[in-house]
């Protein structure tokens, strides 16, 4: 395997450990930023993910009704079940990453936010300065520049130690360390959290381009 596949390899085993272990209450635990699932709904869902995309169930993928579905798949399975399911398909799905370009950056972006969903339900921070946070910031920020220069506005993100994105005279800039900013570009902080970050330029004008694809600013603050 290469980066992407190791990234996500890392991800899924710690979420292994995070869950495998839950009694119910920890199983049935709300996720505040995923707030009509449980850890045992995200959990479900990265697994059906991987089922999914091996076996080709790929129509309407990231949408509601495609995730609802793997959920709904394994209401009744136990997270120890569902961990075994998504072990036994592994090494197939990670071994395609590297090879398939921005859908395998994607898995990895998928996976690493809900690794980060399943530490804040449970209150255990950790593994801020993953690969997964870098590879998945490297393609949510893509789009959130992307989004911003559909409304008309050029945005540029600069993570912490890493390449920038987008142009270099934009009129917002925004910049932090790339855990925050990959939380931030995913929906996993509220509009007033957002205008709390470290920007420079037209601030406002950016904060729509949050909302895009399966994206938009959380209702309320999240802590981490």
């Amino acid at each position: 395997m290469g980066d992407v596949g190791d990234a996500y390899a890392g991800c899924r085993e710690r979420i292994a450990g995070l869950t495998a272990d839950l009694d119910a209450a920890g199983a049935a635990a709300r996720v505040p930023t995923c707030p009509s699932w449980t850890v045992h709904d995200v959990v479900a869902h990265v697994a059906g993910v991987v089922d999914d995309a091996l076996a080709g169930r790929l129509d309407g993928v990231a949408t509601d009704p495609w995730t609802a579905a793997q959920v709904d798949a394994r209401r009744d399975r136990s997270i120890a079940e569902m961990l075994a399911e998504w072990d036994a398909q592994a090494a197939g799905f990670e071994a395609l990453l590297d090879r398939i370009g921005d859908p395998g950056r994607q898995a990895v972006a998928d996976v690493v936010t809900h690794e980060h969903d399943i530490r804040t339900a449970l209150g255990v921070p950790g593994s801020r300065d993953s690969d997964a946070v870098g590879i998945g910031l490297g393609f949510t920020a893509y789009w959130l520049v992307a989004s911003a220069g559909e409304r008309g506005v050029a945005l540029r993100i600069e993570p912490d130690g890493a390449d920038p994105v987008g142009p270099d005279d934009a009129a917002a800039v925004l910049a932090g360390d790339p855990f925050t900013l990959l939380r931030a570009s995913t929906g996993r902080r509220s509009v007033d959290q957002l205008r709390e970050l470290r920007w420079q330029g037209d601030r406002e004008a950016a904060l729509a381009a949050f909302t895009f694809g399966p994206f938009h600013p959380a209702p309320g603050p999240i802590a981490e």
